[in-house]
């Protein structure tokens, strides 16, 4: 039997589910059987928000490395966007929703690899059904090659036919702002930020995929937009915290600083920005 992309979200919903206390797992409620244009969403059903899948998506074959990761990059924005309660925040302005937006594919691409790192689901995936004799994947970094070729196909199917909208971030600001969540995870999963493993993670997930396109890259955001969506980010999930420790409670410590909701006030976001300029200043890097 065929491995299909709704053996691979199960697998990955589990993990998100294992990251929780066993007393605390979140309700993640999935339907595999919507309609054929949206690939995914959250719409809420019967009351309750629910990950929608096209059926089309959801029956697709996953064939390697490359397939499962498309997938995961799909399915981790909308499970974001679930974790984060995004459903709930109503937007003010078309910023809001860029800000939102952007969030869901920076925290959606550590939410993929801490399950991929610290989880079993989908590494069993990867170990087992997807495993082939020429290769073995040893650690979350092997596959970044991988992870890179499915996004510059979420970019070529996904993010530029979307086209360009003011409530989204650019399909170059998109692609950018995941592979910063895939630097962001190593950093929290190792605890320090590596020279050397960010330059190799950018290199598999952005420089190689998208060679083609690196002039372009630069042309999106500019300092002052990134300042004020970084201040929406923090205003917006402070407001659906409603004063909680986090939004989705029952968090394992040790995942907390992966994929934890209790996020930071301005003051201390703002510190702790600066620190990680701090460290990329002193490789000899500007920012």
């Amino acid at each position: 039997m065929s491995l299909t992309n709704k053996d691979v979200i199960k697998a990955f919903i589990a993990d998100f589910k294992s990251m929780h206390h066993d007393d605390q797992q979140p309700d993640v409620i999935c339907d595999f059987d919507g309609d054929p244009a949206p690939l995914a969403q959250v719409a809420k059903i019967l009351g309750k928000p629910t990950l929608q899948f096209s059926y089309r998506f959801a029956d697709s074959a996953v064939n390697d490395h490359s397939d499962l990761f498309y997938c995961l990059i799909i399915a981790a924005h909308e499970l974001a966007h679930w974790a984060n309660a995004h459903t709930k925040h109503l937007d003010k302005d078309d910023l809001d929703s860029k800000a939102i937006e952007m969030w869901a594919d920076f925290f959606g691409t550590r939410l993929v690899f801490s399950a991929v790192a610290r989880c079993t689901k989908i590494k069993e995936i990867i170990t087992g059904r997807l495993r082939t004799p020429a290769f073995d994947a040893v650690g979350p970094d092997a596959l970044l090659p991988e992870y890179g070729s499915a996004l510059r196909r979420v970019y070529d199917t996904v993010f530029v036919p979307a086209g360009v909208s003011p409530q989204y971030p650019s399909p170059n600001e998109r692609v950018q702002i995941c592979a910063a969540g895939v630097t962001s995870f190593f950093y929290r999963h190792l605890g320090q930020m590596h020279q050397g493993r960010t330059i190799v993670a950018l290199r598999s997930v952005l420089l190689e995929p998208f060679k083609d396109l690196l002039d372009l890259f630069q042309q999106d955001v500019t300092t002052d937009d990134s300042d004020e969506l970084s201040f929406r980010n923090i205003e917006i999930h402070l407001g659906l915290k409603q004063g909680r420790a986090l939004i989705t409670p029952g968090i394992r410590p040790e995942f907390n600083q992966l994929v934890g909701t209790h996020y930071l006030g301005h003051e201390e976001n703002m510190a702790h920005r600066e620190k990680l300029r701090d460290t990329v200043r002193a490789w000899g890097v500007e920012v």
